[in-house]
């Protein structure tokens, strides 16, 4: 825990970077209760700096789909989950995490 002097002697860069993992920190909590989406299955779970990035199996949800009638599903895709506004809100990554992202998003 900071104390109030260590706050107000604090660098806003290090501020922000406290904000950002605690944001991090919140929706890996809030992911880790919610369960996953039937149509969902989690492959691989990394923390990232501002959230959780997931590698998950999704079904599309066609009727006629084979993969998803097999139980394979589509992917597995990145996602990256976060709070905004005090919701849990997902983005979708794609197939592989950009060398972008992994600079400035992995902690």
């Amino acid at each position: 825990m900071l104390t109030k002097s260590q706050i107000n002697t604090a660098q806003t860069s290090e501020l922000e970077a406290l904000r950002d993992r605690i944001k991090a920190e919140l929706a890996r909590r809030e992911l880790a209760n919610k369960e996953a989406a039937p149509a969902r299955h989690v492959v691989e779970e990394r923390p990232a700096s501002t959230g959780t990035l997931r590698l998950e199996m999704v079904k599309c949800g066609k009727d006629r789909c084979n993969k998803c009638e097999r139980g394979e599903g589509h992917g597995p895709y990145w996602y990256l989950y976060f709070c905004r506004n005090g919701k849990l809100t997902s983005r979708y990554i794609g197939k592989t995490i950009p060398d972008d992202l992994t600079r400035s998003e992995l902690s």
